[in-house]
Order: structure tokens, then C-alpha cells, then sequence
């Protein structure tokens, strides 16, 4: 197979996984704009996908390219047959007289920084350590041996692959083989920039509802530009995908702050499945989302938050039912348990000053510019709708600090061999809250607290009528 081949070829098996995952999104994808269901189509497709490459793999005959084409067409041609009719597109606000040369200006930044991560993926064959010894490594077993192996989970000799990471990565690299008809290292590496584009539109179309053009554009452009993430190191490891499902759940999960509706409830639901099958921590992030959600709304009169919770977290129960019942129990090596013992307690504290001091200390002092530049934007300019995420990401990183603490290694070394890794990972989705303080021509928005299911709890008074108390969720 020529490299060029190749190409064709992947193309086409992403073509297909976003046409079958248009054909599973277009029944929730009400109120999205276009860019948005594109994104939410590339995510939905990868899913779906996976569900029937590992479906075929537990059947136990091989999964090839028109094995899967079939199941996907019979997906799409029965959405279309059965499936709701086609809903108007919500177009995206602003954007209009000077701004758009603004506008324009922002979208031939974020396609240009776009174009350099794909030139850097697909220039050379994926080389980074954690995709040859982790991702790459079990996407390559599971290809040739046309199956989901008990090696992967048992074999003394992959202990250090970390045998009880998520499966969505490697089970992608396998499938789009499978549809490619070969094993590339060079060819399997488009997926990351796919990955990228996906988190760009998703950015660019939820804020041009939400807030404007403007406001889409510059968040998008700002993730694009943050090269420490998208650059060769990161291609074929779970860093970019995650980045890209942190995203689509701080979207989700906006959404639903401002009115419950089935669909996007289930938008919720197919956000946290995506985020907990990439990594551990997109189980912290949603974990965290959910508990977001439950402290903001749990005096609303409108029980529907529950739903909300119950969206966010069902996923995550089932996914790691479904992961545990494959792997069987695992080994963490990372970490070390033991200092919970009470005997052990008295070590937390120095081990977590340890980790703060070289959090404020070393690596706030490396990203001083780029800190102090976003602290002088969020205080110059007001509250956007994404402010309501900044405790998420608030407890992320102090979940962090704490995973560091009881490293198995020593807190200093699991912080220069992560953090800074983990940290970018989280940029895209805080490119929500930059990019949601910008008005359609720049100016600043109101409050992020006029939004209807918050004014309604914070109006109601004992004794007064609540004009939101009987009201449907929207």
C-alpha cells in the first residue's frame, strides 16, 4: 500500500464514520448548528464505530472493511428511513459589517495552525513513546490478532503498557487499519488532526450560538494556536482526543445550565461516554461535571437536573462495568494505596507541599506570560457563560496535584513527566470560558448568571409566585 493510497483510503473510513455518525446524532442534534453537529458527528461516528468493530471482535470472526461498511449503511439508511424529521439549523449570531473581516482573519489563523499540525502528523510515522508503548502498541495487537487478545490484560510483560487504561484509542487505531486494510504508522496518524478539526468546529459553532461569530472564531483560533498540544509528540497518544471530549462535555453541559431537553440530555450522555473511554481523567472530568451540575441546580424547582446527573454519570458506571468485566481487576502501578493506611497519613502532607511547591514554584514560573495573560483577560472582561465550568477545571487540577502526591515514583517525577501534558489537555475546553467573554464585535457580555434555570432559583422567595416553577423544561 502506497502512502498516498493510504490516504485515500482513511479518508474515505472517516468519511464513513461521519456519515454514520450523522445518521446516530441528527436524532439529538436539535439546536445545534452545523459546525457543531460535525463535530458531534465525528465523535458519535468513532463511537459507533468502535461499538461494531468490538462487536465483531467478541463474535469472534474478523472484522474487515466490508463487515463494518455494511453494519454502516444499514445504520444510516435506517436512521433515514425511521429517524425524526430534519430539523432547521440554528444559525450562528453576529458577524455581521466590520467584523467580518475579523472574522475571517480569526478562521485563516485556526486553518492555518490547523494545516501545520497535519503537515507535522502525517510527515513522518508516529514516534511518541506513549503511543509505542501504550496506545499504538495495543491498537497493533488487537489488529493482527483480529480479536480483543486476554494478553492485553494478563501478560505479565504489557504490566507496564498499563493494561487498565480506556480502550477507545487503540480500539480506533485498530478499526481504521481494519478499514484501511493495513497497519501504517504514518497513515493511522490523520486520526489527530481529525480529532483536532472536530474540537475546532465544535468551539466555532457552540459559541456562534451561543454568544457570536466573533466569539466562536476567536476561541477556535486561540486552541488552534496552542501548539505545546498539537505538535508531532502528541500524535497518536490519547492527549488530542481527550481534548477534544472535554470539549464536547463543557458544551453539553452549558447547554443543559440553560434549559433540560431530551436532546440534550442525550448530548450528555454520548459526551461523557466519549470523554470516559479515552482516559482516566475524562472519568475525573465528568465526575466533577456532574457534580457541578447537581450543586447548581439542586434547589431549582425543576427536578430535571437529575436527568442531567443521571446522563453524566451512567455512562461512566457502565463503561467501567464493561471495562472491568474485559480486563478483570487490575493493578495500578502509578500509584501507591498504601499511604491511605492510617499509618501512612502522617506522609500526605509533606508529599502534597511537595507537589504544590513545585506546581507555584517551577511550573507557574515556566507559563508565567501565558498566566498572567489570561488573569488580566478574565479580569478586564466580565463573566461569560463559560465561567460556569471554571470549578471543573478548578478540581481537575487540584485532582491532579493530589494523583501526584501518592505517586508511585515520587510527586516530582510524576509532575515533570505529566502535568504539563495534562494541563494543555484541559486548554481547548478553557478556550470555552476565554472565548465566551467576547460579545459579537468584542464588546463585553452580561452576566453569565441571567441564564433562565439559574434566574429562576435565584428569584424565588417564599411567599412569591415563581413564574418558572411549572414551567416545562425547554
Amino acid at each position: 500500500m502506497t502512502f498516498a493510497g493510504g490516504v485515500a483510503s482513511i479518508i474515505l473510513a472517516l468519511a464513513a464514520t461521519e456519515a454514520v455518525g450523522w445518521a446516530v446524532v441528527r436524532l439529538f442534534s436539535d439546536g445545534l448548528t452545523r459546525l457543531e453537529k460535525a463535530a458531534w458527528s465525528f465523535a458519535g461516528g468513532l463511537l459507533t464505530q468502535c461499538a461494531i468493530f468490538l462487536g465483531y471482535l467478541l463474535a469472534g470472526p474478523g472484522a474487515g472493511m466490508g463487515k463494518i461498511l455494511l453494519v454502516d449503511a444499514l445504520i444510516v439508511g435506517t436512521s433515514l428511513a425511521f429517524g425524526r424529521p430534519r430539523r432547521v439549523t440554528v444559525p450562528c449570531r453576529g458577524g455581521e459589517g466590520g467584523a467580518r473581516a475579523v472574522l475571517v482573519l480569526l478562521a485563516v489563523v485556526a486553518a492555518s495552525a490547523w494545516s501545520l499540525f497535519l503537515v507535522q502528523a502525517l510527515s513522518e510515522p508516529m514516534w511518541a513513546t506513549d503511543y509505542l508503548a501504550i496506545w499504538g502498541l495495543k491498537g497493533k495487537i488487537i489488529f493482527q490478532a483480529s480479536a480483543l487478545p486476554r494478553r492485553l490484560f494478563a501478560d505479565p510483560a504489557l504490566f507496564w503498557a498499563h493494561r487498565e487504561y480506556p480502550l477507545l484509542v487503540p480500539v480506533s487505531l485498530a478499526l481504521f487499519a481494519a478499514l484501511v486494510g493495513a497497519w501504517s504508522d504514518q497513515v493511522l496518524a490523520l486520526l489527530w488532526p481529525a480529532c483536532e478539526l472536530a474540537t475546532l468546529l465544535a468551539l466555532a459553532g457552540f459559541l456562534g450560538r451561543r454568544v457570536s461569530r466573533f466569539a466562536g472564531a476567536g476561541a477556535a483560533a486561540l486552541a488552534a494556536l496552542c501548539f505545546p498540544l498539537y505538535q508531532a509528540v502528541n500524535v497518536g497518544t490519547a492527549e488530542v482526543p481527550c481534548a477534544l471530549a472535554f470539549v464536547l462535555v463543557g458544551c453539553a453541559l452549558l447547554d443543559f445550565l440553560e434549559g433540560a431537553s431530551t436532546a440534550r440530555l442525550a448530548r450528555l450522555a454520548a459526551a461523557s461516554l466519549f470523554c470516559v473511554s479515552i482516559k482516566q481523567e475524562g472519568s475525573v472530568f465528568v465526575l466533577f461535571s456532574a457534580a457541578l451540575l447537581f450543586v447548581r441546580l439542586r434547589r431549582h424547582p425543576d427536578r430535571s437536573w437529575r436527568g442531567g446527573v443521571a446522563a453524566l454519570l451512567a455512562p461512566l458506571v457502565a463503561h467501567s462495568g464493561l471495562l472491568r468485566i474485559l480486563s478483570g481487576p487490575q493493578a495500578r502501578r502509578d500509584f501507591d494505596f498504601t499511604l491511605f493506611l492510617p499509618h501512612r497519613w502522617p506522609e500526605l502532607p509533606a508529599l502534597f507541599a511537595t507537589v504544590i511547591g513545585r506546581l507555584v514554584g517551577t511550573e507557574a514560573r515556566l507559563a508565567l506570560i501565558p498566566l498572567l495573560a489570561i488573569a488580566g483577560y478574565l479580569l478586564v472582561t466580565r463573566r461569560g457563560i463559560g465561567d460556569s465550568l471554571l470549578p471543573v477545571f478548578a478540581a481537575q487540577i487540584a485532582c491532579y496535584a493530589l494523583a501526584f502526591s501518592l505517586s508511585a515514583f515520587g510527586p516530582i517525577y510524576a509532575i515533570d513527566s505529566a502535568f504539563r501534558r495534562l494541563a494543555l489537555t484541559l486548554f481547548p475546553a478553557f478556550a470555552l470560558v476565554l472565548g465566551a467573554r467576547i460579545g459579537p464585535t468584542g464588546e463585553a457580555l452580561p452576566p453569565a448568571d441571567e441564564r433562565p434555570m439559574l434566574r429562576a432559583r435565584k428569584t424565588s422567595r417564599p411567599g412569591r409566585s415563581d413564574p418558572h416553577r411549572n414551567a416545562a423544561p425547554r
